[in-house]
């Protein structure tokens, strides 16, 4: 018995190696740019508590500056009440950049995008304003690509705001807080 043994273990060996399951070829994946290909130059959008906006943009380089610009974006809806997010201060350096609270009549200079989200009623009665939520870490502007030449940037944001709303006879129906995720832009500077 103890002479079969060996045969035993090698003809299990020999079955294990015969019913082995052939492995597939491995694929190289080349990372693709998410933005390439995907929104059209002069759009931006965004969702917006998970409802999609297309959004209007106007963006300018500072003054005597093509280091840095702003992107104001804007949403009207149906029953003309808009939502205006102001960006400043962005670098035209591509990275990914946190967002700091919108400062009132200060000089953006420190390259720290400030954003605010004001909202109005029939485009010049403000009823409410967002401002970037502090205790979160996760919002940011990202400038994926930027042409010196041309003036085109393209980048990527996302905002966790928390409500500020200003008391006014229109301000009904605005939610204690706005979250645009899933942000992209392809715009040229002027």
């Amino acid at each position: 018995m103890l002479r079969y043994l060996p045969c035993f273990f090698l003809a299990l060996l020999l079955l294990g190696e015969a019913c082995k399951k052939e492995q597939a070829p491995e694929i190289t994946v080349n990372p693709t740019d998410t933005l390439k290909d995907v929104i059209e130059l002069g759009k931006c959008t965004c969702l917006n508590n998970k409802d999609k906006w297309s959004l209007t943009a106007s963006q300018n380089y500072y003054q005597n500056r093509k280091d840095v610009f702003k992107l104001y974006m804007n949403y009207t809806t149906y029953y003309w009440r808009s939502f205006t997010a102001f960006v400043e201060d962005i670098p035209t350096k591509p990275g990914k950049y946190s967002l700091e609270k919108y400062k009132i009549l200060d000089n953006p200079n420190n390259l720290i995008p400030q954003v605010v989200i004001l909202v109005s009623q029939d485009q010049d009665q403000l009823i409410g304003a967002y401002e970037i939520d502090s205790t979160r870490t996760d919002h940011f502007i990202e400038v994926v690509s930027y042409d010196s030449i041309k003036g085109i940037v393209q980048g990527r944001f996302q905002f966790f705001t928390i409500g500020k709303n200003i008391s006014a006879p229109n301000s009904w129906g605005l939610d204690p807080a706005i979250n645009l995720t899933e942000g992209k832009f392809h715009v040229k500077l002027q």
